[in-house]
């Protein structure tokens, strides 16, 4: 006899209350295993039981209870497994309707759920047919299960984020074993408590550098990973969570041979240390961003120094090795320019030239983010006018 939201009569097992090794004491350890990142099942053919709990509930409590041939089974009110159809299914009910999948249509009532199989290369299904499964559960008008008993599995993901962060530490590091890593992850990205990583952007800078920047998500939480590189050799690497450093790594060597080829060009030396020089942190470049509309931080910096008329820090920011940074630099300049001051000629020339560049920004345009533009499509004399117009009228450019 099923008990809908509890489980079947005779059997210890309960919905929202019974541990997965007590399930494994009644019935052994020959079940046949599926575990993804939503659900962990363990089903039990020769029986025809099943029995699932979500995958990050660190209890392992049961949540679902499948019944199928050869179990036999029934409710109090007449529905029998096997030989009740799914029309007669909605006569007790006096409901109808199912939801489907490519192979089978089922029909939920509180606590309990029953299935049909269908034919996948024809659209519909047939009411007539005899319910072949039955689920036992505790689930909300959604199909979300019950939290009743649930505790979220802080270890195993920690777990994971670890593995992580020892690939971007280890002595040895190099891409061919970072690429090598996620390659498994993509492989069992339908395995418990996956990484997943999205590129954000990949960019060619200046000195043969490469910029990689990527979102790295787990179970709710988020980290930035931005990678400098050299051809293949590592040049900078830190990887963040809520503005904590997790990982921060660099080559002193790269390093020094980059800021050798930058000073040789600008004779400006940078400082490393500081994000708004080299590029260890990413900007975003824009004008007004996101469902407000507001300016990103670095752009109300730059509005900021022009109403100051401090000409030598924006100066500094147009030689920056960071793109956003040199972009709000040199458009901080060409409105001071229109606003009557001289540009002085080393600025003129680095200008000149930095109009002209093809590397790409990681821009917003409203609420879309990422790198669309490069830098002299950015800095066009028509756009330039419109920006300026734009932030007049706004009344932030005094």
């Amino acid at each position: 006899m099923i008990i809908p939201q509890n489980g079947i009569e005779g059997v210890s097992i309960r919905i929202d209350t019974t541990n997965i090794s007590v399930v494994e004491k009644l019935y052994g350890n020959e079940f046949e295993l599926n575990a993804n990142q939503s659900y962990t099942r363990y089903t039990y053919p020769k029986i025809g039981l099943a029995f699932q709990y979500e995958t990050d509930d660190k209890n392992k409590i049961i949540r679902s209870i499948f019944l199928e041939s050869p179990f036999q089974a029934k409710l109090n009110n007449g529905i029998e497994l096997n030989k009740t159809s799914m029309k007669e299914i909605w006569e007790t009910y006096s409901d109808k309707g199912c939801f489907t999948s490519k192979t089978y249509a089922w029909h939920s009532q509180k606590g309990i759920s029953f299935f049909i199989k269908k034919d996948s290369t024809k659209k519909g299904y047939d009411s007539n047919k005899k319910i072949y499964k039955i689920e036992i559960h505790n689930k909300n008008d959604f199909g979300i299960p019950s939290r009743v008993n649930f505790e979220f599995d802080k270890e195993r993901k920690e777990e994971r984020i670890q593995e992580m962060v020892n690939v971007l530490k280890d002595d040895d590091f190099i891409f061919e074993k970072f690429d090598n890593f996620w390659r498994i992850q993509k492989k069992n990205d339908t395995k418990p408590f996956p990484l997943k990583k999205q590129e954000n952007f990949k960019r060619e800078l200046e000195f043969d550098l490469t910029q990689l920047n990527s979102e790295i998500r787990i179970y709710g939480s988020v980290f930035e990973l931005n990678i400098l590189k050299c051809n293949n050799d590592l040049v900078y690497l830190k990887l963040t969570s809520e503005n904590e450093i997790l990982v921060e790594r660099y080559s002193d060597k790269q390093i020094q041979i980059l800021l050798n080829k930058h000073q040789n060009k600008t004779n400006i030396p940078i400082d490393t240390k500081s994000a708004i020089d080299f590029p260890t942190d990413t900007y975003v470049y824009g004008t007004f961003c996101g469902f407000v509309g507001t300016p990103p931080t670095e752009s109300q910096t730059m509005i900021d120094l022009v109403n100051q008329r401090k000409y030598y820090r924006l100066a500094r920011r147009l030689n920056s090795m960071n793109p956003e940074i040199a972009t709000y630099g040199y458009i901080g300049l060409d409105f001071l320019r229109k606003k009557g001051m001289e540009i002085k000629p080393p600025e003129l020339s680095k200008m000149e030239e930095f109009s002209k560049s093809s590397i790409q920004l990681n821009t917003c345009q409203g609420c879309i983010y990422g790198v669309t533009e490069t830098i002299k499509e950015v800095l066009k004399e028509e756009n330039l006018k419109v920006i300026y117009k734009a932030y007049k009228e706004s009344g932030m450019l005094k």
